[in-house]
C-alpha cells in the first residue's frame, strides 16, 4: 500500500529509488545502484541484458528468483534509460539557472548559443565579441575566458585563435530496419538533420550554378588561349596537378566511394569536428554512403554561428587541401573563408603529394604549432567500444548513448586540462632545445635559412612544364618502347624458326605461331617509321644521346619518384605493424633495387658518362626503411632537377641548409605552441573565476533545492582548481597567478569523501588513485572515483532531510512493487538456519 496523497513515484524517490515506469512501476532501482551502473558503462560497452542476467543469477544464488518470463531486462533498461536522462536533464537546469546570472561587460557580449546554424541572410553574430556559452562549456582552454584576442606583442600575424580538426568514422553505423524509438528531451552535439540537409541543398545549388558558368567561361578561354595546362587556381598555392594526385591517394576525397551500404544501414557513420584538446564541439550523423562535403561544411558553419565575426580558426582534415580548393573553387562557406586556416592532419600527410606537404603539413605551416590533428582518431577510439551495441540501436537511442559518452569524456578531459598543458610545456621545451642545437651544430644564420626555405617552396611547388601530346619528348619515348617491342618479338620470331627447322610435335600449332609473330613484326616496323617521321629536325639527334646515354636512360623511367609514390601509398595504407611485416620483403627488394641503381649512376658520374653537374640521389638506409619522417631525405628531389647544367641551391645541395631549415622550421612551430600554450592556461584561469562568481551570484536568488546542487557545484569546481593548481605548479608564472580564491578558501569548499585503504602485498598504499600521465605521483587522486564518492556522500545528505517527511507517510507492511537495492537481505535459506 502507498500513500494515495503523493504519487508512488515520487515516495520512491524520497526512499532512494527510481521506477521503471511513471505510472503503476513494477520495479524500482536504487539510486546508488543506477549511479553505479552509469560509471560502469562509461568504462565498458554497455550493456543492460549480461548486467540484468548477471544480476538475476546472483539473487538465484541467494534463493531468489524473478517471476516474471522476461525477468527485469526491459525493467531495469527504463528505469536506467530515463535515470540518466534526469542527471543530464538536471544539469541542463542548473547550467540554465547560471546563464541567467551571467555578468559580462556591456563590450564583450556574447555569440548566441541557442543557434547552432548561422544564417548568411543575418548578421547576427557580426557585432559578438567572444565565443558563445555553448563553446565556452564545450572546451576552456580554447573558448574561455574574454581575452581571446589579446594584443601580445609576441603573436605572429599567422597565429590563428583556435585549432579544431575533422573526421569521419564509417565503423559507427546502424542497421536498418530497427524499431522507432522515443525522441530524448536533452540537448545534443549532434547537427539536426535539417541544418545538414540545408547545406547540401545549398551546395548542390552552388556545384550546379558555378559549372554551368564555368563550363562556358572555359570553352571561351579554351578558344583564345588554348589548354593552359598545370595553372595555380585562385587563392590556392598549389598547382592543379599536384591536387589531382593527392585526390588520387585518397578514397576520402572521392565523394563517390561508397564506404558503408545504404541498403543495409540507415545511418553510415559519424563525421566529428573537435578541438586540439580531444574535445568534442558538434558531431554530424551521416546517412550517405560517401564521405560527402556538405557534412564537413555544415559543421564548419555551425561552429562560426558561435564565434565572433574576428575570430581565426585553423583547421585540420584529412584532404583539408581538397576541401580548400572547393570552397575556393564552388563558394562554400564564402564568408568564412578569409578566417580559416587549412592544414592536413600528420598522419595522413605522408600520403599527399610532396608539394602539398610543404604548404599544408601543420609542422610546416605557420600558426598550428605542434598541434597534430588526430584528436577525431583518439575520439573514435575512445567510443569504439559502442560499436557492436548502437549496431541494432534505434536512432535516437544511438545519439543518445553517444551524447552520453561525449558527456563523460568531457568530464575526464576538464580533470586533467591543468595536466595536459603542463605534458604539451614539457613537450614544447624538449622539441625548442633540440631545435637550437641543430641551428647552433649547422653554423647557417636564420635569415640565410628562411630565404633558402622560401626559395624551396617556390621552386618545389611551381606548375610543372607543360607537355603536349605532340611534344618531342613523349614522342622520343614512344619510339624507344616501339623499338624494344620490336626488338622483343625479333627475337621471338627467331627462336621460333630455329624450332620449325629442327622439327617440333605440333607442327600447325607452331605454324600458327610465326604467322602471327611476323605480323606483330610488321606492324611495329611501320608504327616505327610512322614516329621517326614525326621527330622533325632535333628529334633524331635527341634520340641517339638518350640510346648513347645510361645516366639519361635511368633519369627517364623516373624510378626513384616512382619509389616514392610506392612508399608514400603504402604509409598511408599499411599503417599498422603487421600489414608492414607481412609486405616487408618486397619493399626491401625494391629499396635494394633503388640502391644499386643509384650506385650505378654513382659510376657513371664518375667515369664521365653523366651531364655535367649532375649528382646521384641519395641511398635510404635499410635500417631506417619503415620509421620515415616528414623531414627525411627521401622526400627531396636530389639528382632530379630539371636544370642539369646549372649551380644546385643551397636547399637541396647544401646538407648543413638543409639541416638548418628543418630546425628552424621545428623553433618556430616550438615558439607558436608556446605562445598558445600561455594562452590557454590564462584563458583557463579566467574560465574559472567567471563560473565561481556566477555560481556566486546564483546562490542569492537560489530556493533550497537550487542552492544545493549549486553548492555540489562549486564543491566540485573548488576541487577542479585545487587539482589544476597542483598539476599547473611546474608551469611558468603559476606561483603569481591569481585564481580569484585563496587555497584556504577552496579547501573550505571542498568536501572530501571517505577514502577506502587497501593493504597491498607490496606495501603499496591505495587510499590514493593513479592519474592517467606516466611517472605521475601516486597520491594524486583519481578523479573519477573521487567524483563518484562524492555523489554518494552528497546524496545521502540530501536524502537525511527527508527524514521527516518520510515519516509523516503511512507505509503498508510491504509494497506491490520490488526494490532493487545494493544490499538485499540474506536469503530465505540463511534465516531459516538461525
Amino acid at each position: 500500500m502507498v500513500c494515495s496523497c503523493v504519487p508512488a513515484t515520487v515516495q520512491l524517490l524520497w526512499m532512494g529509488y527510481f521506477p521503471c515506469a511513471p505510472l503503476g512501476p513494477t520495479l524500482a532501482v536504487s539510486l546508488q545502484l543506477l549511479s553505479l551502473v552509469r560509471q560502469l558503462f562509461m568504462q565498458m560497452p554497455p550493456n543492460t541484458s549480461a548486467w540484468c542476467e548477471s544480476f538475476e543469477a546472483y539473487l538465484a544464488g541467494m534463493g531468489y528468483k524473478v517471476d516474471t518470463k522476461e525477468g527485469i531486462r526491459k525493467r531495469f533498461g527504463n528505469a536506467y534509460h530515463w535515470y540518466c536522462i534526469l542527471e543530464i536533464s538536471l544539469d541542463e537546469h542548473i547550467q540554465q539557472q547560471l546563464q541567467k546570472s551571467i555578468s559580462t561587460p556591456s563590450d564583450i557580449p556574447l555569440a548566441d548559443a541557442s543557434s547552432s546554424h548561422y544564417s548568411p541572410d543575418s548578421d547576427v553574430f557580426s557585432s559578438k565579441m567572444r565565443p558563445s556559452q555553448y563553446l565556452q562549456q564545450r572546451c576552456p582552454l580554447c573558448f574561455g575566458g574574454h581575452n581571446w584576442q589579446s594584443n601580445n606583442s609576441q603573436q605572429s600575424p599567422s597565429d590563428v585563435d583556435a585549432i579544431v580538426c575533422i573526421d569521419a568514422c564509417f565503423t559507427q553505423k546502424r542497421r536498418s530496419g530497427q524499431p522507432d524509438d522515443p525522441v530524448n528531451p536533452t540537448a545534443t552535439v549532434f547537427l539536426s538533420p535539417e541544418d545538414i540537409q540545408a547545406m547540401e541543398c545549398e551546395v548542390d545549388g552552388l556545384w550546379k550554378s558555378k559549372s554551368a558558368n564555368q563550363r562556358r567561361s572555359g570553352q571561351a578561354s579554351k578558344r583564345n588561349h588554348g589548354d593552359e595546362g598545370d595553372v595555380f587556381e585562385e587563392g590556392m598555392r598549389i598547382t592543379t596537378s599536384v591536387l589531382k594526385g593527392c585526390n588520387d591517394s585518397f578514397t576520402a576525397a572521392d565523394e563517390r566511394c561508397q564506404k558503408a551500404s545504404t541498403q543495409f544501414f540507415s545511418d553510415t557513420g559519424v563525421m566529428a569536428l573537435l578541438c586540439r584538446h580531444d574535445r568534442v564541439i558538434h558531431l554530424a550523423n551521416m546517412t550517405s554512403a560517401g564521405e560527402k562535403q556538405h557534412y564537413a561544411l555544415a559543421l564548419i558553419r555551425s561552429l562560426f554561428g558561435h564565434l565572433p565575426s574576428n575570430f581565426r580558426v585553423g583547421l585540420l582534415y584529412d584532404i583539408g587541401c581538397q576541401l580548400e580548393q572547393s570552397c575556393r573553387k564552388w563558394g562554400f562557406l564564402k564568408s568564412f573563408l578569409p578566417r580559416i586556416s587549412f592544414a592536413i592532419s600528420v598522419f595522413h600527410a605522408f600520403g599527399h603529394q610532396w608539394a602539398c606537404q610543404l604548404i599544408y603539413h601543420p609542422h610546416k605551416r605557420e600558426g598550428f604549432g605542434l598541434s597534430d590533428g588526430e584528436s577525431c582518431e583518439r575520439f573514435w577510439s575512445s567510443i569504439k567500444g559502442l560499436i557492436p551495441s548502437l549496431r541494432v540501436s534505434g536512432y535516437h537511442q544511438r545519439l543518445f548513448v553517444i551524447d552520453f559518452q561525449v558527456h563523460h569524456l568531457d568530464m575526464k578531459s576538464l580533470n586533467g586540462l591543468g595536466q595536459w598543458l603542463l605534458r604539451q610545456w614539457n613537450h614544447c621545451q624538449e622539441k625548442k632545445a633540440s631545435a637550437r642545437k641543430g641551428l647552433r651544430r649547422c653554423g647557417v644564420d636564420i635569415p640565410t635559412l628562411q630565404a633558402e626555405w622560401d626559395a624551396q617552396i617556390a621552386a618545389q611547388t611551381k606548375p610543372t612544364p607543360r607537355h603536349t601530346s605532340k611534344s618531342v619528348e613523349n614522342i622520343v619515348l614512344q619510339v624507344m618502347e616501339t623499338q624494344k617491342s620490336l626488338e622483343i618479338y625479333e627475337a621471338k620470331l627467331v627462336v621460333l624458326e630455329q624450332d620449325l627447322l629442327h622439327g617440333v610435335p605440333d607442327m600447325i600449332n607452331l605454324n600458327i605461331q610465326i604467322t602471327e609473330c611476323r605480323k606483330k613484326v610488321m606492324n611495329f616496323k611501320q608504327a616505327l617509321q610512322r614516329q621517326r617521321s614525326t621527330l622533325g629536325l632535333n628529334g633524331p639527334a635527341d634520340l641517339a644521346r638518350i640510346q648513347n646515354s645510361s645516366y639519361l636512360q635511368f633519369e627517364l623511367e623516373r624510378l626513384e619518384r616512382s619509389y616514392r609514390h610506392t612508399v608514400s601509398e603504402q604509409r598511408l595504407q599499411y599503417h599498422t605493424e603487421a600489414s608492414v611485416k607481412r609486405r616487408e620483403p618486397g619493399i626491401v627488394k625494391l629499396a635494394s633495387s633503388y640502391n644499386n641503381l643509384c650506385l650505378q649512376m654513382v659510376g657513371l658520374i664518375h667515369k664521365g658518362k653523366a651531364p655535367q653537374g649532375s649528382i646521384a640521389p641519395l641511398l635510404i638506409p635499410r635500417d631506417s626503411l619503415f620509421k620515415l619522417d616528414v623531414d627525411d631525405d627521401i622526400w627531396q628531389d636530389v639528382g632530379l632537377g630539371d636544370d642539369a647544367d646549372g649551380v644546385l641551391p643551397a636547399w637541396l645541395a647544401d646538407d648543413k641548409v638543409r639541416s638548418g631549415i628543418r630546425s628552424l622550421l621545428e623553433l618556430r612551430r616550438c615558439e607558436e605552441e608556446e605562445r598558445r600554450l600561455l594562452k590557454e592556461k590564462q584563458a583557463l584561469v579566467l574560465w574559472f573565476s567567471e563560473q565561481w562568481a556566477c555560481m556566486q551570484r546564483a546562490m542569492e536568488d537560489a530556493d533550497d533545492d537550487l542552492a544545493y546542487e549549486l553548492n555540489c557545484r562549486l564543491s566540485k569546481l573548488a576541487g577542479l582548481c585545487l587539482m589544476w593548481q597542483k598539476q599547473l605548479s611546474d608551469f611558468p608564472g603559476a606561483a603569481y597567478e591569481n585564481w580569484g580564491l585563496s587555497n584556504e578558501d577552496l579547501h573550505s569548499m571542498v568536501q572530501v569523501p571517505h577514502l577506502m585503504c587497501v593493504d597491498a602485498d607490496d606495501g603499496e598504499r591505495l587510499d590514493g588513485f593513479e592519474s592517467e600521465g606516466e611517472g605521475e605521483d601516486d597520491t594524486v587522486l583519481d578523479d573519477e572515483l573521487l567524483y563518484v564518492a562524492e555523489e554518494f556522500a552528497l546524496a545521502d545528505e540530501y536524502h537525511q532531510h527527508n527524514d521527516m517527511l518520510l515519516a509523516e507517510l503511512s507505509w503498508g507492511d510491504e509494497m506491490d512493487s520490488d526494490l532493487l537495492d545494493m544490499d538485499p537481505p540474506s536469503s530465505p535459506s540463511k534465516r531459516a538456519c538461525r
